[in-house]
């Protein structure tokens, strides 16, 4: 799978006179499959309008998006949710579990949501929970965990129904330093484990050490796609 982003210009409204000005420009960017691509950029250098096209959430003016050969930007809406809903995962900073599901609940809805049956559910439910070393806490809810227990809870929804690609937007950004690193190797460790193609965006420099390569946005434009850092 070679994921390949030829987002030539997206126009996005800003401010109250609805002025207009582009968000990313000329981006061209090639991601293999199994890698690990750190997003690093500024506040408001397009790292998430970046992500946001790599999920389908927006379009690109020009230009294509394409995942597993699908390009995914010319796809009908309910396709397009419904790819996302099949082959892309997803990690927040602010975790985002639903509280009233259990943490089993809210890693198996993914699979729920893609029709797979519940005997088959709990299996791989349970099995992942011992990887990311909450077993004894399936049945708890969000609200009785830790931030590095929700944020591993996160992670775990993120890769249970086996995605091509797994978003991970300033995932340890909520986190301490020290359970911050624990949450990075857990998810890089599974991405990789797994054969999973893993972005994340980041602040942070430590971060992106970790990562197999680092792509840096400024003002909308790709500036690096190579093993150093700049801003």
């Amino acid at each position: 799978m070679t994921i390949l982003v030829e987002a030539r210009e997206v126009v996005r409204v800003y401010g109250e006179g609805g002025g207009e000005r582009p968000v990313l420009r000329n981006v061209d960017l090639q991601i293999e499959e199994g890698e690990c691509i750190a997003l690093l950029g500024r506040s408001g250098s397009g790292k998430s309008t970046l992500l946001n096209l790599l999920a389908g959430i927006d379009t690109p003016d020009e230009g294509e998006i394409l995942i597993r050969e699908q390009c995914i930007n010319r796809l009908p809406d309910r396709e397009r949710t419904l790819f996302r809903r099949r082959h892309i995962g997803f990690v927040y900073q602010l975790f985002n579990l639903i509280s009233t599901l259990t943490v089993e609940e809210n890693i198996g809805l993914p699979l729920e949501l893609n029709g797979m049956g519940e005997t088959q559910i709990s299996e791989k439910v349970a099995q992942l929970l011992g990887e990311i070393g909450l077993a004894d806490r399936s049945g708890a809810f969000p609200d009785r965990l830790s931030g590095g227990e929700q944020q591993r809870v996160a992670v775990a929804r993120a890769l249970i129904h086996e995605p091509a690609l797994i978003l991970a937007d300033e995932p340890t950004g909520n986190l301490d330093a020290e359970t911050g690193r624990m949450v990075l190797d857990l998810l890089t460790d599974l991405s990789r484990r797994y054969g999973r193609t893993l972005i994340i965006v980041t602040h942070s420099l430590a971060v992106a050490r970790a990562a197999d390569r680092v792509v840096t946005l400024k003002d909308g434009v790709l500036i690096l796609s190579q093993g150093d850092f700049a801003w």
